[in-house]
């Protein structure tokens, strides 16, 4: 998109010039305001004023041909009627014959234009849709993957509620008898202290 775009931009400056420089010397049929169709011998007073003036004369060939292929400069011609010196002067109307090619010049350019404006709107769509599809992939790649089905994450728990990976305690004997707290026996001081305090009757 860059390189074609920048062509783009050169032809424009290019053009802006060339009209700029034929503006300046021949004000009267290079107004860009008013676009008049250019009298049959054109190109050869123009080679004859270039050598008097001093002017570059494929410069001006060039201008020239870039102002008569402007979409504007071929509806003119369609439409007919009078041709111009450089001077501005009229030097007769063109022939149906004439109009009927200027005509077909000008479908043909708005046909080319029509034709660019919609490969540029296409490329541009592209451009985006390749945009959007490299965002797609770049977050399904950040995305997390998914557990293989048989793995479980640590510190999950069964359908039961129990966690995996600890052992289940032993059930207690259905018929075991319940038995009976054991009790400390005292120690042998303590006894006979007791039967010490219950013989002065302190107990």
């Amino acid at each position: 998109m860059t390189e074609p775009l920048n062509r783009k931009q050169k032809l424009a400056e290019e053009r802006k010039v060339a009209f700029a420089m034929l503006a300046e010397h021949w004000p009267a049929v290079f107004d860009l305001k008013q676009t008049k169709p250019l009298a049959l011998d054109t190109r050869d007073r123009l080679k004859a004023e270039c050598e008097t003036k001093g002017l570059d004369a494929d410069k001006i060939a060039r201008a020239v041909f870039l102002w008569v292929r402007r979409p504007a400069y071929q509806a003119a011609m369609a439409a007919g009627g009078q041709r111009y010196a450089l001077d501005g002067t009229p030097t007769g109307e063109m022939t149906a014959e004439q109009q009927a090619h200027a005509a077909a010049a000008s479908a043909a350019i708005q046909a080319r234009i029509k034709a660019a404006n919609e490969a540029r709107i296409a490329a541009v769509r592209e451009a985006r849709r390749a945009e959007q599809e490299a965002r797609r992939e770049e977050r399904a790649k950040q995305a997390p993957k998914p557990r293989p089905a048989g793995d479980k994450p640590a510190g999950a728990k069964p359908a039961g509620g129990k966690p995996f990976g600890r052992a289940a305690k032993p059930a207690q004997a259905r018929n075991a008898k319940p038995q009976a707290p054991k009790q400390d026996k005292p120690a042998p001081d303590s006894a006979m202290a007791n039967a010490l305090a219950a013989a002065l009757g302190r107990k």
